[in-house]
């Protein structure tokens, strides 16, 4: 760390702090992404993020310059973490980077150690594809590719084609009743995909129910009898909506259980909330699809009217 520089723990009290780094990140190295400081709290408050353990702030003086945390995953085989990081444009070059990242990684083997002795732990990090710096600085510390993502998004100007639901199957819009039930439904969805974890109650309902940008009205289920057998749920982020000057609809999750798999009944539910975003003034839809998806969603999406406009990708490495 260079000598001006003096780095300490975080705290929601550096949300405003931290969201104009990530502006000036998004200027500088533009990935068509804003952040608002509610997006900020959010991820600063999150289950598995303890920012008493696991946070570096760097400050010049008084400001803060450099920002990263670390949220663990729920207990599994591997005692994965995920690394969130970011330094202002007008520090780059001087290792800060480098050593913040560092000092994430010792902090989360740490944490290991003394919640999880003897797993096998997994440092991850999320690279947006124009990010170049954080491309380089993550290849520099060992990180390497583990997975492509594609970034895609629908033009809802062009008319949503109808797409009705199975026989036997019923497609209704979310009610917040629902929550559990679609929890375990997605649970089951996706524990053929990478990296996939099951999501207990408390993770679920802050990504979902609990987070500002949930759109439940843009949110629908499939059941057949009564149980929830797919869904798509939907977000929109305020942010994304001031810096653009126009709204869109992200599709956040689609899954449909493996016993009513080939059916059509994702086809539907997508058409359904494509329709709904469409009726409401949204501009487009967006979403991310694993590019090796083991249900080959990103066909699914294609034939939705979606197009790649991006990517991203997870990188990793092993302790």
């Amino acid at each position: 760390m260079p000598d001006i520089l003096t780095h300490r723990g975080l705290g929601v009290a550096d949300a405003g702090a931290i969201t104009a780094i990530l502006a000036s990140m998004e200027r500088s190295e533009p990935v068509d992404e804003a952040f608002g400081e509610p997006d900020v709290v959010e991820e600063m408050t999150a289950p598995g993020v303890d920012l008493d353990r696991a946070s570096v702030g760097v400050l010049d003086g008084g400001r803060l310059v450099a920002f990263g945390w670390s949220r663990i995953s729920p207990p599994a085989a591997e005692f994965r973490a995920y690394h969130w990081a970011g330094v202002h444009p007008d520090y780059t070059g001087r290792g800060i980077g480098r050593t913040l990242l560092a000092e994430l990684e010792d902090r989360v083997v740490a944490i290991r150690d003394q919640d999880s002795p003897g797993l096998p732990g997994e440092h991850k990090i999320w690279v947006e594809g124009d990010r170049h710096r954080t491309a380089a600085l993550v290849e520099a510390a060992g990180y390497q590719t583990w997975r492509y993502f594609f970034r895609m998004r629908r033009d809802l100007v062009e008319p949503v084609r109808p797409v009705p639901g199975p026989a036997g199957v019923r497609i209704r819009p979310y009610r917040p009743a629902d929550d559990e039930d679609v929890r375990l439904a997605s649970n089951e969805s996706f524990a053929d995909h990478w990296g996939s974890l099951p999501t207990d109650a408390a993770r679920w309902r802050a990504e979902y129910a609990d987070s500002a940008s949930f759109r439940p009205a843009h949110s629908h289920l499939a059941l057949i009898e009564g149980a929830v057998v797919g869904f798509v749920l939907s977000s929109e982020f305020e942010a994304d909506t001031a810096a653009r000057g126009y709204r869109t609809g992200y599709v956040a999750r689609v899954g449909t259980r493996r016993s009513a798999r080939g059916r059509g009944i994702a086809a539907a539910l997508l058409a359904r909330t494509l329709q709904g975003m469409a009726d409401n003034g949204y501009r487009y839809a967006e979403l991310g699809v694993d590019a090796d998806s083991p249900t080959g969603a990103g066909r699914l999406y294609e034939r939705a009217g979606f197009t790649t406009v991006g990517g991203s990708r997870a990188v990793g490495r092993r302790f």
